[in-house]
């Protein structure tokens, strides 16, 4: 029989894959990393996934044994990986963190707000980053960069101003809301989306406390 993945796990070029498999007239679930070769196959030209050492293959009566394990104690083993395990995001964000500690770069910036009325979108803002400042550029067309104006915000009140960070907040978790959902995979697809919804939720909020 020719091998079928099942399902895999972990980053692009290092993964674990479940697999079943024959091997010397033997039936078998293999559960095995593969690493992503950096030299492409020279039949197909393209890079393959080669197994590595690391991996077990469980027969017919061990595979009965670990579903009987993972049916009685599945709460029990998912409570204690729980415990200590830290996601692959926040492995990376800490890694990206420590480089740019060694390489002597801020993490938190000088902050400079820019009021443009140009924009080419919709969004209530733009960031870009120069050199040791961040400029935050606010679309002034925008309901609620127009509330936050310096002439509006002088004549709220301290729980208008909190009402309007209350605002930012809510209209966050809409759009992290959505984005929980969606089918795309490509970063920068998804934080647009996010930007996008983000200032829509905000120009709604607005709109309602206005009307």
């Amino acid at each position: 029989m020719e091998e079928k993945i099942l399902g895999e796990d972990g980053p692009p070029g290092n993964r674990v894959r479940f697999r079943i498999h024959e091997y010397e007239g033997n039936r078998l679930l293999d559960i095995r990393k593969f690493y992503l070769a950096k030299r492409p196959n020279p039949l197909t030209g393209k890079r393959e996934f080669m197994p590595k050492r690391q991996g077990i293959n469980l027969n017919r009566d061990s595979f009965m044994e670990l579903r009987r394990v993972l049916e009685n104690y599945d709460k029990e083993i998912l409570e204690f990986l729980r415990i200590g395990h830290v996601p692959e995001e926040m492995l990376r964000y800490h890694q990206a963190e420590m480089q740019a500690m060694e390489k002597g770069f801020r993490l938190a910036n000088d902050v400079e707000i820019s009021e443009v009325n140009n924009f080419q979108d919709s969004h209530m803002f733009h960031v870009r980053h120069q050199g040791a400042k961040d400029i935050v550029e606010l679309n002034i067309s925008h309901p609620f960069a127009k509330a936050i104006s310096i002439e509006e915000i002088s004549k709220s009140t301290p729980e208008e101003i909190r009402a309007l960070f209350a605002t930012v907040l809510a209209a966050y978790s809409r759009s992290r809301t959505l984005l929980l959902g969606a089918s795309a995979s490509n970063p920068e697809i998804l934080f647009e989306q996010a930007e996008f919804d983000w200032s829509k939720f905000l120009e709604n909020y607005i709109e309602e406390i206005e009307n």
